[in-house]
């Protein structure tokens, strides 16, 4: 490498530290780095951009959330009702199929309630991340009409959908706080740390949706595989079981899965009021920024040729 470029470099970090990091700064491989951080950079700045077109269209996007509450129950006796009927019905449910059918215990001693309780903490969570991901990635090709005819920033059909599948997490919360209560179980010193894990799974949807459902508008099959991918994953987390069954020679292969940790999580802020260790937020929250940036980067790249193909 030239070394007058080098010595450039080497003068930009002039800041007093020692000789021997400057030469790892200006190093070889320091170098092959400057692609990917200007990729990254990059990135940052036109995703600033997104987020402030996505502000100034605000309006359109609740109108669209709001449109999309609507047309669900267009023609029912009850209409938006059925949002709180269904989380509640749901509940109710499992809470008798479980605690007074199958009288199910999850550890010794523990109560039929308990664990209701213990599958909801993971259950909730999940159809939230399997509504919202299933339906953000064929918002593209359902909004078709909008994106074509309207100009906008399309992003706000994946935004609409699943800030309409957010309302339904909301309600279904709502009733599993009062469940929590009648459990005894409530701790709201530890409850502002649930949305740590829900911040986690949001971006993983946000990313799936946007990378995937572009994706989809030229490759049609994703829509119908991904129904099968999370059906996998699915069993892969410990929802309707405990992660203490898991074989340990198998435990390797649920650890990929980052909706393991995520639903540990939850369950250690829900019911037990703990804030579990640090380490158990490493994994799924660097997947979260790697889908959500990746997911970001395939919309960025191919927005103008899906306009086309739609």
């Amino acid at each position: 490498m030239n070394k007058n470029i080098k010595l450039v470099y080497y003068n930009i970090f002039a800041f007093p530290i020692s000789y021997e990091f400057k030469n790892i700064i200006i190093s070889e491989g320091f170098f092959r780095l400057i692609p990917f951080f200007w990729l990254m950079y990059n990135i940052l700045m036109s995703l600033k951009q997104r987020i402030k077109d996505i502000y100034r269209s605000r309006y359109i996007l609740w109108t669209m959330i709001v449109k999309d509450i609507k047309t669900r129950y267009t023609g029912s006796l009850f209409g938006p009702l059925w949002l709180a009927f269904v989380p509640l019905y749901q509940i109710m449910l499992y809470t008798f199929i479980f605690s007074f059918i199958l009288k199910v215990r999850f550890e010794e001693g523990a109560g039929t309630f308990s664990f209701v309780v213990y599958l909801l903490a993971g259950l909730i969570p999940w159809i939230f991340f399997s509504e919202a991901t299933n339906r953000g990635i064929t918002t593209f090709i359902e909004n078709a009409h909008l994106i074509k005819k309207i100009k906008f920033p399309p992003e706000i059909c994946t935004l609409s959908v699943i800030g309409s599948s957010a309302i339904t997490f909301g309600i279904y919360m709502f009733f599993y706080f009062i469940m929590l209560l009648v459990n005894g179980s409530f701790n709201i010193q530890t409850l502002p740390f649930f949305t740590i894990p829900l911040l986690i799974e949001v971006m993983i949807i946000i990313g799936l949706s946007l990378g995937l459902g572009s994706l989809a508008v030229f490759f049609r099959d994703i829509v119908q595989g991904l129904g099968m991918v999370l059906n996998l994953i699915f069993f892969l987390t410990p929802i309707v079981y405990p992660s203490g069954v898991i074989p340990s020679g198998l435990k390797w292969v649920f650890s990929i899965n980052p909706f393991y940790y995520i639903v540990e999580i939850y369950r250690a802020i829900l019911i037990k009021g703990n804030i579990p260790p640090l380490n158990l937020f490493y994994y799924p929250a660097l997947f979260s920024v790697f889908v959500f940036i990746s997911g970001y980067y395939l919309f960025n790249k191919t927005e103008e040729a899906f306009k086309d193909t739609l």
